[in-house]
């Protein structure tokens, strides 16, 4: 049997290193493609030892190029490429409360970071998924896009953030509807708060709070919790099955009813 072949973008730390392990166990073969291709190659070590094939590299997903260089180089080392993991972004790294704070540089960079790069990622490996008439994507979006009223907490450029993220989640509808007939869903995972390992960055932005703000942001889930990054990757996981293959064009919240609550 041919091992399916994922790639993980923003795969060094939390949701995606978690993905990568998940993968792993789950025996794909991957790619993990990350800015930091030090971090990118540790947790490609970790997937190694799960019994996976696995290659590393460093990747800024601004950056077409190097976007296309790693769908070409996943494709020319496992032969296929079944899936995709679009994690990486980010709320860029200052926390910006009011509309008049926003630069266009701002604007310009997270913007790029997540929906641009998102959607040159979905570029490059769809033709190589229409080959064997097979794909998965998935789409990192965020509760954020639905609007928040707390205070801007972990989420950086709070509201250019939530235009990219919404933006991901039109682009996910229309690619899936786009795509139905090459056999490759799409679907876009909305999490809320989700803590990774140590010294990942939204764990590092959670902790510098002072505990009553801690406090206040947990109490705004009606489960009082933060996710786990595990939880996520568990979803990322069901939706690149073979079980899932009928649900596409979905954003998927990953919450604790946040959304809902």
């Amino acid at each position: 049997m041919v091992n399916r072949v994922a790639i993980v973008t923003g795969g060094a730390n939390g949701i995606g290193r978690a993905t990568a392990l998940r993968l792993a166990k789950a025996e794909y073969d991957l790619c993990i493609a990350d800015l930091d291709g030090g971090k990118a190659e540790q947790t490609a070590g970790l997937c190694r030892q799960d019994g996976a094939n696995v290659i590393a590299v460093a990747a800024d997903v601004m950056q077409r190029r190097e976007i296309e260089n790693f769908a070409a180089a996943t494709y020319e080392a496992f032969g296929r490429i079944d899936a995709l993991a679009n994690i990486a972004g980010g709320a860029g790294p200052r926390n910006l409360h009011q509309m008049e704070e926003i630069t266009d540089d701002d604007w310009e960079h997270v913007v790029n970071l997540n929906m641009r790069g998102t959607f040159w990622a979905c570029q490059a490996v769809v033709p190589y998924m229409r080959r064997n008439s097979h794909g998965r994507i998935v789409n990192m979006s965020s509760t954020a896009a639905h609007g928040r009223l707390s205070p801007v907490g972990t989420s950086g450029a709070r509201l250019v953030y939530a235009a990219a993220k919404a933006g991901i989640i039109g682009l996910t509808h229309q690619l899936a509807k786009d795509l139905a007939a090459d056999g490759i869903t799409v679907n876009a995972v909305l999490p809320w708060l989700i803590l990774s390992e140590p010294g990942s960055r939204i764990r590092n932005r959670f902790e510098a709070m002072d505990p009553a703000a801690r406090e206040r942001t947990l109490n705004l889930s009606p489960t009082k919790r933060a996710g786990e990054a595990d939880e996520v990757a568990a979803a990322i996981e069901f939706l690149f099955s073979e079980q899932a293959s009928y649900v596409s064009g979905i954003e998927m919240p990953i919450d604790g009813a946040f959304l809902s609550g």
